[in-house]
């Protein structure tokens, strides 16, 4: 068998962590982006040099005033996914970048939020060729097992041996679980909260059940580091350029997610569609559903010491690095 393309490979690994395309957006920023090719030839009016005190307008991808409703709304998304005893829900992720579409299919299991407990099945089929990512948190040790093919590799994370190096840093709970990847749906959404600016609140009903859409663009803070001195430059083609979320009107519970991106015309279309379904919420769930033992013959490569180090790199200034 090939190997999956390593954009496919990206995509369900940065998913099996629970907080998504957002943070492989927000770590690509951090480590810097590539420039965005400059746009002003074809903003310039005719007979002008480019830059020959043209007055721009706002760029398309700078999000509006924030909602106070958008807010509020994904205040309580966050504290109601950390309420809950246990979430278990099927997910389906369909992606388009450039001329690649593929689905992936996993299940989603969530215990207690306060002992980061969390269990995560992607599959993903390309052509002949089938990979897989499974992820497994009992509160102690985070195990992650990737299988392309007939390969498979392990890693292991000491989550309270980490935990304790970022409270030492000054980490808060919500940070850590933003640039370490830790916390399943609430770190999506703490993830999304940090980088993403809500600009639009709305409730409408689509197939006969009340919803509420949220959606908005990134941070001021987040556009300048990708498009640098040039706010009219375009976004590059992986990086989305808006996000909506669809709730459940009367739980707030994330049933869609969808990542936005610009086409020539400067409409938006799905880049990335993430789906929740079948959820149940606090059910029993089996004393074994958080325990991994990796298979005979498998090492596991221990990740604990490369995560303090970055730690430690985050105390003397520099972002962490996933």
């Amino acid at each position: 068998m090939k190997s999956l393309p390593s954009l496919t490979l990206a995509a369900i690994a940065l998913l099996s962590i629970g907080y998504g395309l957002n943070c492989a957006v927000l770590r690509g920023a951090q480590e810097g982006s590539p420039k965005s090719p400059s746009v002003e030839k074809r903003t310039a009016e005719p007979g002008k040099k480019p830059g020959g005190g043209v007055k721009q307008g706002p760029s398309p991808d700078e999000p509006g005033s924030e909602s106070p409703e958008a807010k509020a709304a994904l205040d309580q998304v966050r504290q109601r996914l950390k309420s809950y005893r246990s979430i278990k829900a099927r997910m389906q992720e369909s992606v388009v970048l450039g001329s690649r579409r593929f689905t992936v299919k996993g299940t989603y299991l969530q215990g207690t939020d306060s002992d980061l407990k969390l269990r995560l099945d992607f599959r993903v089929k390309l052509g002949d060729t089938e990979g897989s990512v499974l992820e497994v948190c009992d509160g102690q040790v985070l195990w992650t097992q990737h299988r392309i093919g007939v390969e498979t590799r392990i890693t292991r994370r000491d989550v309270n041996q980490i935990q304790q190096a970022a409270a030492g840093a000054g980490l808060t709970d919500n940070r850590l679980i933003v640039e370490l990847g830790f916390g399943g749906l609430p770190g999506l959404f703490a993830s999304i909260e940090k980088s993403m600016q809500f600009d639009k609140y709305k409730e409408e009903t689509t197939d006969g059940k009340k919803v509420v859409v949220l959606e908005g663009g990134w941070r001021p803070a987040m556009l300048k580091t990708w498009k640098r001195d040039n706010p009219q430059a375009p976004l590059p083609d992986y990086v989305p350029a808006r996000i909506r979320l669809y709730l459940e009107a009367e739980t707030l519970f994330p049933r869609r997610i969808l990542y936005l991106n610009r086409n020539a015309e400067q409409a938006l279309r799905p880049m990335v569609s993430l789906d929740f379904t079948e959820v149940q919420t606090d059910e029993p769930v089996p004393a074994d559903a958080f325990k991994f033992v990796p298979p005979e013959g498998v090492f596991p490569v221990d990740l604990t010491q490369e995560f303090l180090d970055q730690i430690k790199q985050r105390q003397m200034g520099s972002p962490l690095r996933k």
